[in-house]
């Protein structure tokens, strides 16, 4: 885990806006552009004030260094941070400075030079409580500030700030050397003499700040450096800071410059806003401003939390994931060295998209953070079982006997190829397995088929060992085929053999279908409507431009009208990957809408498992196997996950029948009973994940061994049985040999003395 946690450390979620980074105060722009949006001047002046010194002086001087940062400027115009700075500086009613009332600090401090730097550093250090001293040659303060501002200006402001403060001022008072000050008890110094000044050999060195051979520190800055007005005051504030940490510290630092800001503002769902035009007498009226702040972006690096669903829905940075699940798998491994663990849930809830780490300028991959806590949780053994049990159950299904398939194309000795549709394609449409394998054999009659999972629900569980004992045995599968080109029908799969499988070539179905011209069926009404519809491309087809390009020919072949989604390829996983559904329903339902929301146009997929998930939640969505091996109507009902199962039976029943001319060996099913469901409970069932044969399991302990409790009102008896990590109730009823069922339900609850009934001990292992 340690490696996924290293990579948050070059996270950009505290980088300061590009505003802020840009101006020489770092004012907190997202502070002050939000107090000016909810019309609180007052606070927002003191924001400036903190930030400034000397509010009025540098609203009126600053040549916005911001507005070139601005990343609205990339939209529009960039926002007009000073002239709100401008307008609030002049409609604050309330500019009095805080009076702290601070215990006098016994280090004596002298200003070299009355001009802006100069009486910045003299203000901080003096509401800090140092003995400030100020020596200026001429007989006034203000420097430079008389050539730029009118008088009335910034002798208000200067004064006002200074009012609760306590210093010396000495004016027509020229230092010729430092010796005059050291005399005097001075321990630090700022020169801060103006452009062309004095620098008492200050800027002879390498370094402008730094102690003199008497123990005095010496720090030079202002325009003597070659700052102008503003960036002037900024440095001697920041020289203020300085002399304090000198004194604490024993060491004189220069500030170091500015880094750029390494934030990446996404403008993709952003809309153009015009610049507000100030109408009250070049300044802003009230709601004016307000409009002008909203305006801003408050823009920071946080594309992760707009694309990524688990940051997004949990409100939570890239650092506050880590952070939880640091402590979710610390606690697992140790459960005494904290008391929670509060991500175990949210770990489990990561789609596994990758497009976190698409959209970070540092990559950093969250999913494969939330992929190695899964693996960590279930080497520990804490990991919920019931989160993953019913995926499990089906991967292990679909490898099983009565419908997996591994077989050599008929009378072929060799295989070039082998048809390798996935798990779930022919659960939910069969005939979109059958019928894509008869066309592969008119073009290739040696093309066999690999009928399994691909061992995904094991990865997405975090089981290593099982995840490991599906790769081996699909390896031994294609190797007994001859070792043939996999032709793959779901992406997922493509995506996931390449990854552990990569000695396997493969090649997707819809490429083939593409080079190998598949004819599309006749024109359809849904053609003849003119509907315009937006291609879906799984997230496991990100960047595969290969795929995407053949998936777009053969929709326009069909005589399909098709357009891109608004959001190009950043859109997330559909909701299906995972294994979402059964750890946090509202989370699994919100990913679904948000993916719906993306167009108003109907859907065209090419992952079965997107069909699905969209059509369920009500989208119009259809699948590109459609076009070609039309199945039915649109409006047919998706298969439940009993019928699902049963659709895997079916198909393997009639592939064997239909290609080979084989009969399919059933076994006898001593748990299968005569059920009647109705559809209020079907549908409740399919919600929960309860299969039929989960009913017949509960159904069947309850009548042999008498484990069932009878309510006279109903009719009816209750029981339950426990699988796995679930336990599962029956209500149910018999009627005329058949069993009918009345409510099902299931949760994921242990039930202690769980041999004990009636208090008998029964045995339940049936």
């Amino acid at each position: 885990m340690e490696k996924h946690f290293r990579q948050y450390d070059v996270c950009r979620q505290d980088e300061k806006p590009f505003c802020t980074g840009r101006c020489p105060f770092h004012l907190d722009v997202p502070k002050f552009i939000t107090k000016m949006e909810a019309g609180n001047y007052h606070s927002a002046y003191r924001t400036l004030q903190d930030a400034f010194g000397f509010p009025g002086v540098v609203a009126a001087l600053c040549p916005e260094y911001c507005a070139s940062a601005c990343q609205r400027r990339q939209l529009d115009q960039p926002v007009q941070l000073n002239l709100l700075e401008k307008t609030c500086a002049a409609k604050t009613e309330k500019k009095e400075p805080q009076y702290y009332n601070l215990p006098a600090r016994n280090r004596k401090v002298g200003i070299i030079g009355a001009g802006g730097s100069g009486l910045a550093c003299a203000l901080r250090l003096a509401q800090e409580k140092y003995e400030v001293t100020i020596w200026e040659k001429t007989d006034k303060w203000g420097g430079v500030l008389w050539e730029r501002l009118p008088s009335s200006i910034f002798l208000e402001d200067i004064e006002r700030q200074f009012q609760f403060e306590q210093y010396n001022l000495f004016c027509n008072a020229e230092i010729r050397n430092l010796e005059e000050l050291r005399d005097c008890g001075m321990e630090a110094v700022y020169i801060a003499t103006g452009k062309n000044g004095q620098d008492f050999g200050a800027l002879n060195r390498d370094d402008s700040c730094y102690i003199s051979e008497q123990g005095m520190g010496i720090f030079a800055g202002g325009a003597l450096t070659g700052e102008d007005p503003v960036s002037a005051i900024a440095r001697g504030l920041e020289m203020a800071k300085n002399i304090g940490n000198f004194f604490k510290t024993g060491k004189a630092v220069c500030p170091a410059g500015s880094n750029p800001c390494r934030g990446k503002a996404d403008l993709s769902a952003q809309q153009k806003k015009p610049a507000v035009h100030a109408t009250d007498h070049g300044l802003f009226a009230q709601g004016e401003a307000t409009a002008e702040a909203r305006r801003c972006m408050r823009c920071k690096c946080n594309a992760c939390t707009y694309y990524c669903d688990v940051s997004r829905y949990h409100s939570k940075e890239p650092k506050r994931l880590r952070d939880d699940v640091m402590a979710t798998v610390a606690f697992s491994a140790s459960p005494s060295i904290i008391k929670k663990t509060p991500a175990k849930r949210m770990i489990n809830t990561c789609t596994q998209c990758g497009l976190c780490k698409e959209i970070c300028p540092e990559g950093i991959d969250t999913g494969a953070m939330f992929l190695e806590a899964r693996r960590a949780l279930h080497r520990q053994g804490t990991i919920p079982g019931p989160y993953h049990q019913f995926w499990l159950r089906d991967m292990e299904f679909a490898n099983r006997e009565p419908a997996a398939i591994t077989k050599r194309a008929p009378g072929q000795k060799d295989c070039c190829y082998a048809f390798f549709p996935g798990c779930q394609l022919g659960a939910s449409e069969p005939h979109y397995v059958m019928e894509p394998y008869r066309w592969l054999l008119s073009k290739r009659p040696d093309t066999g088929l690999l009928l399994s999972c691909c061992g995904l629900p094991a990865e997405w569980a975090g089981d290593e060992t099982e995840h490991q004992n599906v790769i081996d045995g699909l390896r031994k599968k294609w190797e007994s085929l001859g070792r043939p080109i996999l032709i793959t029908a779901c992406i997922s799969c493509e995506k996931h053999l390449r990854k552990y499988l990569p000695e396997i070539e493969t090649v997707t179905l819809y490429e083939l279908m593409d080079s190998w011209e598949c004819p599309p069926e006749e024109e359809k009404e849904l053609m003849k409507t003119g509907e315009t519809f937006s291609v879906f491309d799984p997230c496991s087809a990100r960047h595969e431009r290969k795929i995407q390009k053949a998936v777009r020919n053969l929709a326009k072949r069909a005589g399909l009208l098709v357009e891109e989604l608004p959001q190009g390829e950043k859109h997330g996983c559909c909701g299906y990957g995972g294994q979402i559904s059964e750890v946090n329903t509202d989370y699994y339902s919100d990913v679904i809408k948000n993916r719906c929301s993306l167009s108003q146009n109907p859907y065209l997929v090419y992952c079965i498992n997107c069909r699905d998930t969209f059509k369920g939640e009500g989208k119009k969505t259809l699948h590109l196997l459609q076009l070609f091996f039309p199945a039915g109507t649109e409006e047919e009902q998706l298969p439940n996950w009993s019928k699902r199962r049963q659709n895997r039976l079916n198909l393997k029943e009639q592939l064997l029948q239909e290609i080979w001319g084989q009969e399919m060996r059933n076994d006898p099913q001593p748990d299968q009973y005569r059920l009647k469901i109705g559809a209020k409970t079907q549908e409740k069932m399919n919600t929960l994940k309860i299969l039929e044969e989960d009913v017949c399991q509960v159904i069947k302990l309850g009548e042999t061994t008498g484990r069932r409790v009878y309510d006279p009102a109903r009719a009816s008896f209750t029981c339950y049985r426990e699988s796995g990590y679930l336990t599962f109730w029956v209500e149910y009823r018999k009627e005329d040999g058949e069993y009918v069922v009345l409510d099902a339900y299931s949760h994921r609850m242990k039930i202690e003395l769980e041999r004990v009934w009636n208090g008998r001990k029964k045995e339940t292992d049936l």
